[in-house]
């Protein structure tokens, strides 16, 4: 018979699975920017346009996907659970600094003079917040406690609400892609040993502006 202290121990371990799976999902955004900024970092804006576009479209989807759930959800919870509060305002202010770059690139295209350097700017911000964000902010909410369970099941909802569909669908393929890809290098590597860790050399992307 489950005791109040077994009942207590799974209680503890409940929440912090939910927890660990916010947080997880909120640094696997961060890392798929991080990603798409060295790939468009190395494309030719000028000869490929359209997959530029493409690229740039995608993060400024999945951007602001991130950036609600944390507003919505996110903030309001660790506001007044962590020890410093202001974390959370500089996070509101970046945030409304990223939306304004965001609605600026969605008029915009490849053509554009300072698209480009609009988009690299973008991505340097966001740069700068995660590392606060993953810095300062979650480790503070990892020692906090909250609903994790019911926070976890609201942005996973929430999340599935935002994501466009199209968006969703490229996430998914991306990421089993990643997983086909590694598991043909190591199967490449196996048969072909003088041709492990060769990659293939990109011309580094023209910007103008």
């Amino acid at each position: 018979m489950p005791t109040a202290r077994s009942a207590s121990r799974n209680t503890s371990r409940a929440a912090a699975a939910a927890r660990n799976q916010i947080l997880s999902e909120l640094k696997d955004d961060h890392k798929r920017v991080k990603k798409a900024y060295r790939e468009f970092q190395k494309m030719d804006s000028e000869a490929d346009p359209q997959s530029c576009e493409a690229l740039v479209r995608q993060v400024l989807d999945e951007l602001t996907v991130h950036a609600q759930l944390e507003e919505e959800l996110l903030y309001p919870a660790a506001r007044g659970a962590i020890a410093d509060e202001d974390l959370v305002d500089e996070a509101e202010v970046e945030h409304e600094s990223v939306k304004t770059l965001i609605e600026q690139l969605r008029e915009m295209s490849p053509d554009d003079e300072k698209y480009a350097a609009r988009f690299t700017v973008l991505c340097e911000y966001v740069l700068h917040h995660v590392k606060e964000e993953e810095g300062e902010m979650f480790p503070q909410l990892e020692r906090v406690r909250l609903d994790w369970e019911t926070l976890s099941a609201e942005m996973t909802k929430r999340r599935e609400e935002l994501m466009p569909e199209e968006g969703a669908d490229l996430q998914a393929e991306g990421e089993s892609g990643g997983e086909m890809a590694m598991a043909e290098g190591q199967s490449d590597d196996a048969d072909s040993p003088s041709g492990a860790g060769q990659t293939e050399r990109k011309t580094p992307a023209r910007k103008r502006g």
